[in-house]
This record gives C-alpha cells, sequence and structure tokens, in this order.
C-alpha cells in the first residue's frame, strides 16, 4: 500500500505548482503583460492532464499491482 501511497502523492503535488503559475499568470496580467495568458493557458493544460492522470491512469497502475482484473 505504500507505494500506491506514494504514486498518488507525486500524482497530486503538480496541483500546488498549477496554483503558483495562476498566481503569477494573474500577476502578470495586472501588470499588463500579455505573457500571462499564455501562463495561464499552461496551467490549465497541466492541470488537465493531471487530472487525466490522477483520476484515470493512477486506478489502472494500482490496479495492476494488485493483481485485480482491469475493466
Amino acid at each position: 500500500m505504500q507505494a500506491n501511497r506514494r504514486l498518488l502523492f507525486w500524482l497530486r503535488v503538480p496541483y500546488a505548482a498549477d496554483v503558483a503559475l495562476v498566481v503569477i499568470g494573474v500577476a502578470l496580467l495586472l501588470t499588463g503583460r500579455d505573457v500571462g495568458w499564455s501562463v495561464l493557458i499552461f496551467a490549465g493544460v497541466r492541470a488537465v492532464i493531471g487530472t487525466f492522470a490522477l483520476l484515470v491512469l493512477a486506478p489502472r497502475i494500482i490496479a495492476q499491482r494488485s493483481g485485480t482484473p482491469r475493466e
């Protein structure tokens, strides 16, 4: 079970980086720099990929490690 907890931990950690990117993107937009939009889009793409990994890939990896059949 310890390996599964580590896997889930490392899949959740990038969300903190996404929050930091959003803060940076908003700060850039508030200072009048249009590059803030690129930072916000990048953070959004990272969040979508992280959510996919957490909700779709992680259960498959955990099931494979535990030996239970996948659907």
